[in-house]
């Protein structure tokens, strides 16, 4: 990058951690930038869209909320302007920001991510081995979203004016202490998708209105994650119930040849007498056995369950009998092995083995994609101050590129890669 020669820029570098980030943000954004080829393009001469990006980066990860607060803070940092590509004094209008968000392609910015990523994976910092998906709501910039509106329009048929695009939805539920029923709370707006790594580096994101369900949104992520990167035998998927859609089980296994990792959705499956609410079958006794592990016969893979009371751990045994109930003879002849069941599986849904200690464990690393949309909620990703549909999916794109900038300038500009999700303090000297 090019600076000016009244400027110290050494100097600022070595005594500011502040400019040392950014700096090396910048650096990570030009070199992904450089991978992509574009064609070249005439008009009249003026700022870059690199430039541009870069300012945008910068609003990201300052949580900047709009446009005209971005010019202001800029203006009160000349040496941060010159390394953008900025004149300082010479600041270009709001609305050349506006225009920009509007008519770049997002493909265009999604090809930088990629390639932002793919620097991450040649260097082996992120692998593909886990994928892990999950989503966010972006409210829209409507008077409908406030509370306090009289005229508020909760009636999802509508259309919302100057938001043709947004959906209406809800937002979450709050438990109440002292009630069983539920509170939502509902919007207007989308909803921002992506699939992480487990190290906690987007892949792959999109933002769509949010009545589409997760389940089909993840399937379109998966295809773009298998154009993008490529294919990969064994890989995990890790979702949560809301992608718990019998068709994407066969998605994942037949296509992406991937191993789901997700739990059942109770309002999609009904009970069985015989069976309790987590599938585990109901002894002769009544008490519900425990899963004892896979067992293959015939080419099939059928699942084991034992008697509860003979496989219980000290903590288990707490809350069951000392002796079967019912007297069964396996319970005291033979090996006194107890009663044994098997349940065959009869879709690939069914065969996700959840009752085993090695989906808990593996599910446990869920945890991650949400700590990554908590980093993202500083960057105003919850909310926006746009309109168009391009310009908001723009803004969110932005917001996943920053953190996958963020681990290219901790680990390959800082050399610091256990700071890639240090999305604040990368650069602050240990």
């Amino acid at each position: 990058m090019q600076l000016s020669l009244f400027c110290d820029y050494r100097f600022h570098l070595k005594t500011s951690s502040f400019y040392t980030k950014y700096d090396a943000l910048f650096l990570a954004v030009e070199a992904a930038w450089e991978k992509i080829p574009r064609p070249a393009r005439s008009g009249r001469l003026g700022y870059g869209e690199l430039t541009f990006l870069k300012a945008l980066i910068y609003k990201n990860a300052q949580s900047i909320k709009s446009i005209p607060e971005l010019l202001r803070d800029l203006e009160s940092r000349p040496v941060l302007c010159e390394m953008i590509g900025f004149t300082p004094g010479q600041l270009p209008d709001s609305s050349r920001f506006y225009v920009f968000l509007a008519q770049t392609h997002n493909s265009e910015i999604q090809a930088i991510h990629h390639a932002a990523v793919q620097i991450l994976i040649d260097d082996n910092i992120v692998s593909l081995d886990l994928l892990i998906a999950d989503s966010k709501p972006v409210m829209a910039n409507t008077k409908h979203n406030n509370p306090k509106n009289p005229n508020r329009s909760l009636d999802k048929t509508k259309k919302i004016p100057r938001n043709p695009h947004v959906t209406f939805s809800y937002y979450s539920y709050l438990k109440q202490p002292t009630s069983k029923k539920k509170n939502f709370s509902y919007f207007w707006g989308y909803r921002t998708h992506a699939l992480i790594s487990q190290e906690g580096i987007p892949l792959v994101e999109i933002t769509k209105p949010n009545n589409i369900d997760d389940a089909t949104i993840a399937k379109m992520l998966l295809k773009k994650l298998k154009r993008v990167y490529g294919q990969k035998k064994g890989r995990i998927f890790v979702a949560d119930a809301a992608y718990d859609k019998r068709w994407l089980y066969d998605f994942l296994v037949k296509e992406m040849k991937a191993q789901p990792f997700i739990p059942i959705n109770r309002r999609y499956k009904e009970p069985h007498e015989l069976f309790a609410e987590n599938g585990h079958p109901i002894c002769a006794a009544g008490l519900k056995m425990k899963y004892n592990g896979i067992s293959p016969k015939d080419g099939r893979n059928r699942k084991k369950f034992r008697c509860p009371i003979k496989t219980a751990s000290k903590k288990e045994q707490a809350q069951l009998p000392e002796q079967c109930p019912v007297n069964h003879k396996h319970f005291y002849q033979d090996k006194c092995y107890g009663c044994t069941a098997y349940v065959v599986p009869d879709d690939i849904r069914a065969e996700v083995p959840r009752q085993s200690k090695f989906f808990a464990d593996t599910y446990a690393k869920r945890t991650e994609v949400e700590r990554y949309f908590s980093r993202m909620g500083d960057r105003e990703v919850e909310q926006t101050t746009h309109f168009r549909y391009r310009s908001i999916r723009n803004q969110m794109t932005i917001a996943h590129l920053t953190l996958a900038l963020t681990a290219v300038a901790a680990a390959l500009v800082l050399k610091q890669p256990e700071k890639i999700r240090c999305f604040r303090s990368f650069a602050d000297a240990a």
